[in-house]
């Protein structure tokens, strides 16, 4: 029996999205509707295809627990794979990309698989374009000496307008207030310094160019963590009319029906925000919040 598979418009559309993030079947179900061709009509017939497609080696799968009970299964490209999404001329990513994911990541990895397919759906129900997609540890920020690697990155377009969104799947593992390498306090810094770096070369190019402006998008497992971070982004800020930091609970950013166009985001000023802002000068009907003041931890740890 033949392996051979002709791949259609919508095999190419869920390549390309295995291309950006490994996903179960109920994220892939999810993501239908981006599809060129249409979703596909339920479960079973998704199920199908992704066998037909893991036998002619495009893609690859594994089982892992499934929080209701039972097992599921998640899917990633091979190498073949990911020739047929992105290229042959494209440089294939580390073999980390093919394997499957270790124990100790496989919540950071869900979490962020979830935040990129919801992502991918309002864009395509809202009609943002994506323009550009970084998947994670494929970006860096330099500033001298230090670095930072935003979890995926961003550049959308609606309406003209450009929008650039580095994104920070947090799962309170992270010390915020310390000095350590992989510190929230760290991370905001390098952000703000970049951001000072690259408005400073617009400047001293005389503007010659669009205004080199990113918003850095916390993901967080509690409302209390955003506010902890997003408090902790106003003491560090040199610049406090400037909007560099959103956060959210995770959830409430993967369950809203346009959470790129919905004000689901607090800034540093307690101001509600969306990622998407066609008009940025008027303000949403959402209460402000009131910040809690910042309290150092003893043990360095929200």
């Amino acid at each position: 029996m033949s392996n051979r598979v002709s791949l259609s418009p919508r095999d190419l559309s869920l390549l390309t999205l295995l291309g950006r993030t490994p996903a179960t079947t109920a994220l892939l179900l999810r993501a239908g509707d981006t599809f060129d061709g249409g979703r596909f009509g339920d479960e079973r017939r998704l199920r199908e295809r992704l066998q037909a497609l893991g036998n002619a080696g495009f893609v690859r799968s594994w089982a892992t627990a499934h929080a209701g009970g039972g097992l599921q299964n998640y899917y990633k490209l091979t190498p073949l794979g990911f020739e047929m999404a992105c290229g042959t001329e494209t440089t294939q990513p580390p073999r980390a990309f093919f394997a499957e994911v270790s124990p100790s990541l496989f919540a950071h990895t869900f979490r962020l698989a979830e935040a990129v397919v919801e992502t991918v759906r309002t864009c395509h129900l809202d009609r943002v374009t994506i323009e550009r997609f970084t998947r994670e540890n494929e970006l860096t920020l330099r500033v001298g000496d230090d670095q930072v690697q935003p979890d995926f990155f961003l550049r959308l377009r609606a309406s003209g307008r450009p929008f650039n969104l580095a994104f920070e799947i947090d799962g309170s593992t992270e010390s915020i207030e310390s000095h350590a390498m992989n510190s929230i306090r760290r991370k905001l810094a390098m952000y703000h310094a970049d951001q000072d770096r690259i408005l400073g070369q617009w400047l001293a190019a005389s503007k010659k160019w669009e205004r080199p402006r990113f918003r850095v998008v916390f993901l967080t497992p509690s409302v209390a963590r955003a506010y902890h971070i997003l408090t902790h982004a106003a003491e560090t800020t040199s610049a406090r009319g400037r909007r560099l930091v959103y956060a959210a609970p995770h959830d409430s950013y993967v369950t809203d029906a346009h959470p790129l166009c919905s004000p689901v985001f607090l800034d540093h000023c307690g101001q509600w925000q969306a990622l998407v802002d066609l008009h940025p000068t008027a303000r949403y009907l959402k209460s402000p919040v009131r910040l809690p003041k910042h309290v150092e931890s003893p043990l360095g740890v929200c």
